[in-house]
């Protein structure tokens, strides 16, 4: 399977508008609505908020379970679709198109691209996230009734994703334990995946960082064991071995290699190299 065989579906195969917003609860006949077809990527952003229950999805690949309150997004891109869900499960799920997430919100969003587990919430935030989405909703079936300027509705959109974004921050803020080190080689490595093909140096991802070449070299390598360099001329080689085959993003082939192999394209090759 190649990533060009995986249909990419278009927030305009589901709406003429620029958000849609479907709510699941118990029914039988709303399971179409929840479980997607195998093999399916979107081009815009999926933001599930499962009020309580227990689902299953899979993220590239790796099955996600979701239990009692929690939000999830997908990604544009990002290959999905729906395993398992319970009678006893209530979500909503929102698609918004990628013109409507901030980079302050986009960036938060892309620093767990990696990081599938969803975010559980408070009885707090669940119950003040249910009432905004419900009323949200309501806005935008009655909108034309009630002759709101378009900008309303964007308004709601951003704090819509504003607040899918502040939940996914407060989990990063709790992460307790973290040497500097440690947060500037994941740092890297996913600015790496995203500017391969214009960063061949280390000077160039330590100025992304906004920090010196010489610490984030002896970040990544007291971390990793090896240099900046050697990540780079790593990724590069995969990059180069997924075209070959293919693959016409690199980074979709090492999501897809990882979660067949159990191991990166770059672990890999080092387990191997003799």
């Amino acid at each position: 399977m190649t990533a060009d065989s995986i249909l990419t579906h278009s927030l305009k195969d589901i709406t003429d508008q620029e958000i849609s917003i479907d709510k699941f609860s118990q029914a039988e006949n709303n399971k179409v609505t929840y479980r997607k077809s195998a093999h399916r990527r979107d081009d815009h952003y999926l933001f599930i908020f499962q009020k309580n229950g227990h689902s299953n999805i899979v993220i590239d690949f790796k099955e996600v379970e979701l239990i009692g309150s929690v939000v999830l997004c997908v990604l544009p891109g990002q290959v999905h679709y729906g395993v398992a869900v319970d009678n006893e499960t209530e979500a909503w799920l929102i698609t918004i198109d990628t013109n409507f997430v901030n980079d302050d919100y986009r960036a938060i969003f892309e620093d767990h691209y990696f990081q599938y587990d969803p975010i559980v919430l408070t009885n707090a935030s669940s119950f003040s996230l249910n009432e905004f989405i419900e009323t949200m909703s309501s806005v935008k079936e009655s909108r034309e009734e009630l002759n709101l300027i378009p900008q309303v509705m964007h308004s709601l959109i951003n704090a819509c994703v504003g607040m899918f974004a502040s939940a996914y921050n407060q989990a990063e803020n709790k992460k307790q334990n973290l040497l500097r080190t440690d947060i500037l080689t994941e740092q890297f490595k996913r600015l790496l995946l995203r500017q391969i093909r214009t960063h061949k140096s280390t000077s160039d991802y330590a100025e992304d960082l906004n920090i010196s070449p010489a610490y984030l070299n002896e970040a990544v390598k007291l971390t990793t064991g090896f240099t900046v360099g050697f990540w780079i001329q790593q990724a590069t080689t995969v990059k180069e071995i997924a075209y070959h085959l293919g693959f016409t993003d690199h980074a979709y082939f090492t999501r897809y290699f990882s979660n067949a192999a159990g191991h990166s394209p770059t672990e890999f090759r080092l387990t191997h190299r003799k």
